[in-house]
């Protein structure tokens, strides 16, 4: 295992004109991006598609990275064919209590409003893209 660690920003592909992300709720931190540790020979984007099926049962597609919006970290912005739902759902993952979609920051979040306000807002032309 490295050190490096991967969120990820989660939007649906198409059909929603809103601003809607994932989120999950971690047993202990609260709401936060799904994520975790980049493991030995994975690309920040394979750990990121890989993290969100385990803690939120989604397959998506990588389509950019950009390791300057958090400190240590690297983000990575995939899109996902579900179309957003009102209705949560039980995660595979024993640490996280349930999954959803967000159109504004949830109370008990495990990340401070600024950070999250930071990744919402982020301009994805500016970072690497990825594909075609």
């Amino acid at each position: 295992m490295t050190d490096e660690f991967v969120v990820v920003w989660t939007v649906p592909s198409e059909g929603i004109e809103e601003d809607c992300w994932l989120m999950v709720k971690h047993k202990n931190r609260g709401w936060e991006f799904p994520g975790g540790a980049v493991n030995d020979g994975e690309g920040a984007d394979i750990a990121a598609l890989r993290e969100l099926y385990e803690e939120a049962g989604l397959l998506g597609v990588a389509k950019a990275l950009d390791f300057s919006l958090i400190e240590g970290g690297c983000v990575a912005l995939v899109e996902v064919s579900q179309s957003p739902s009102p209705i949560s759902w039980k995660s595979e993952d024993e640490s996280i209590e349930e999954v959803g979609w967000c159109l504004e920051i949830p109370e008990d979040t495990a990340w401070g409003i600024d950070e999250i306000e930071r990744v919402r807002n982020h301009d994805w032309s500016t970072s690497i893209i990825l594909g075609s």
